[in-house]
């Protein structure tokens, strides 16, 4: 199982703690703005190894599904997220992709599983990991995480420029979506005035 955030955080930022962008960072939630960036990211991935422009929308819907299936049962912390976008940044210009079967969640569960570990001196197995995916086998997933520690040439450790490269696509999502249900909530609050009009009197008989 995975640590508290806190301990995530101790053992993977002691040495940018004081970092006020880091933190902001940090106080993030994954929730769906932070998902579809990472849905970005990975496709980006995916379409640099394969050559594409872009990926059909059906795909990147299923896939959105199954990135918030997995971070929901496997209850990562942003620490860990976070790492993960840092390596699937550093393994586009390694990655060597042959098909497009399953590409976007090998690349986002290599570096989810790789990055969780990393993070945390206590994660979830690799049978819980195929667990929360209900797709993949062990024998997958164990493959999986080896193919993407091999694209990182084992380099693991992560900077504060790594996790700041993220900063500005990730506080403009999360803000997006803020403003979007701010504005909502205000227009559900207002009174719409009515459209009936006064009755008029009757002219004089």
């Amino acid at each position: 199982m995975s640590t508290s955030a806190n301990d995530s955080e101790n053992v993977l930022f002691s040495s940018v703690h004081r970092s006020s962008l880091v933190m902001q960072l940090l106080q993030l939630t994954i929730d769906r703005p932070v998902i579809d960036y990472i849905v970005h990211c990975v496709s980006e991935t995916v379409d640099q190894a394969l050559g594409r422009s872009d990926l059909p929308s059906s795909s990147n819907a299923a896939f959105t599904s199954f990135v918030s299936t997995v971070l929901v049962r496997s209850a990562e912390t942003i620490a860990a997220v976070l790492t993960s976008l840092s390596y699937i940044s550093r393994a586009r210009s390694n990655i060597y992709i042959p098909s497009i079967e399953w590409a976007l969640e090998r690349v986002f569960l290599g570096a989810l599983i790789v990055a969780s570990k990393y993070t945390s001196d206590s994660t979830m197995k690799n049978v819980h990991w195929a667990a929360c995916t209900g797709i993949f086998s062990t024998r997958d997933i164990c493959r999986i995480e080896r193919e993407f520690l091999a694209v990182l040439d084992w380099e693991l450790a992560v900077s504060e420029g790594d996790l700041l490269a993220h900063h500005a696509g990730l506080i403009s999502a999360t803000s997006n979506s803020n403003s979007r249900a701010a504005r909502n909530h205000t227009r559900s609050h207002l009174k719409v005035p009515s459209s009936k009009t006064a009755p008029q009197p009757k002219p004089p008989q």
